[in-house]
């Protein structure tokens, strides 16, 4: 199963046209703090230049595990301190406390609109739109 999921996540970036990097501190500390899987989202909205160009399910999993090898994609935003500057994700005084990630998906633009953030509590937000709305992922 770990060889298929792995495989899964090869094959995702494979697609986007991407070759990661291998970071092992890459995600560190937020990635460590999100234990097992997270639920799929059952209904978002992928915007991009204001065009809808995807609606239905969502599973970010496959990004987490990426993130949990070490896999940097080769986006200076993948892995960097998010400063949540929309205030749309609840205040924390660490200025270091979120982490954004591009979520990668087949047939959808590279970067595109997708991030997930997470914080050094391990919730997981998602956005579909570059940060103009979130849905937290885990409880």
């Amino acid at each position: 199963m770990k060889h298929l999921l792995a495989l899964g996540t090869a094959l995702v970036v494979a697609l986007a046209g991407l070759q990661p990097l291998i970071e092992n501190d890459f995600g560190q500390p937020q990635i460590g703090a999100v234990s097992g899987k997270v639920p799929v989202l059952d209904s978002v909205k992928v915007v991009d230049f204001g065009k809808v160009i995807y609606e239905g399910r969502m599973d970010v999993n496959p990004t987490l595990n990426r993130i949990r090898k070490g896999e940097k994609l080769k986006h200076r935003n993948d892995g960097s301190i998010f400063r949540n500057r929309e205030k749309l994700l609840p205040l924390r005084d660490d200025r270091d406390f979120y982490r954004e990630f591009v979520h990668a998906m087949k047939n959808m633009p590279f970067p595109g609109p997708q991030r997930i953030v997470i914080g050094k509590n391990g919730a997981v937000f998602y956005t579909g739109d570059h940060y103009k709305s979130f849905v937290r992922v885990n409880p």
